[in-house]
């Protein structure tokens, strides 16, 4: 297949595309799973996944720089990036035998009861913030790791997770973001070699990343006008928007 020359196809790739670049630069990332929804409207999903994985990885380039080493939670990463090589390891021997849209279907679910619960709560936290722990982190994070590899949807259970923490708003964004950047960089080489068979992709991909660096730009902008309270609103109404997307997504797939 050659290089896409509908502009149609490019009017929805660049919005996508600066869509997830603001949302990294502005929370760290955890919502990439929204963009394959958009890109499906004009081209495969399959495609989009591939087209995305690079874009995804040069993203978080430009988002670890807006979100330096002191913006890192790291008795966070301690726990959470070994809980997320577990998750993408058994993500990988389970990729051909579990249908993603039940696991999509059973995100959604965890997701939903989460947010619903703090809207009904009057948007008050989850009683006391939880610690650091192993124990605290390794199921969020190891489905985290699972799912960004079977379903692109490591943000929900990751967030979940996060926002329970109590973090300063840039500690969350910034720890988030290395959280992102280890699995996307874990990620990318799979991808790459399937894309092997669809060089076309990668130069989509190539001639859509100009986007990204004004993306990020702005996300962070964003970020840092918003007070602590004001994010955290954000960030439960978005969680709360991709748990019903992932129930629409695993609704469509298992029963239609």
């Amino acid at each position: 297949m050659d290089i896409s020359t509908d502009p149609v196809f490019y009017a929805v790739a660049f919005a996508t595309i600066f869509i997830i670049s603001f949302f990294k630069g502005g929370f760290g990332g955890g919502f990439a799973t929204l963009g394959i929804p958009f890109l499906a409207f004009v081209m495969p999903p399959l495609d989009a996944a591939i087209m995305m994985a690079p874009l995804v990885a040069f993203m978080d380039v430009f988002t670890l720089n807006s979100f330096r080493r002191a913006t890192w939670s790291l008795p966070d990463l301690k726990v959470l990036l070994p809980a997320l090589l577990i998750g993408l390891g058994i993500g990988f021997v389970a990729f051909i035998y579990v249908d993603q849209h039940l696991i999509e279907l059973a995100i959604a679910a965890i997701t939903l009861i989460f947010t619903i619960r703090w809207f009904i709560g009057g948007g008050k936290s989850h009683g006391t913030p939880l610690s650091a722990t192993w124990a605290n982190a390794l199921p969020w994070g190891a489905m985290a790791g699972f799912t960004t590899f079977v379903a692109h949807s490591g943000g929900p259970p990751l967030n979940i997770y996060m926002l329970r923490r109590g973090l300063d708003k840039t500690i969350y964004a910034g720890t988030s973001a290395v959280f992102f950047a280890v699995g996307n960089v874990m990620k990318l080489p799979p991808y790459l070699y399937i894309a092997g068979s669809t060089p076309h992709l990668l130069w989509m991909a190539l001639i859509l990343s100009p986007s990204v660096p004004l993306g990020v730009w702005l996300g962070r902008k964003f970020h840092d006008r918003l007070d602590g309270p004001q994010l955290y609103r954000i960030c439960y109404v978005l969680l709360f928007l991709a748990g019903l997307k992932l129930a629409y997504d695993g609704v469509r797939g298992v029963f239609f």
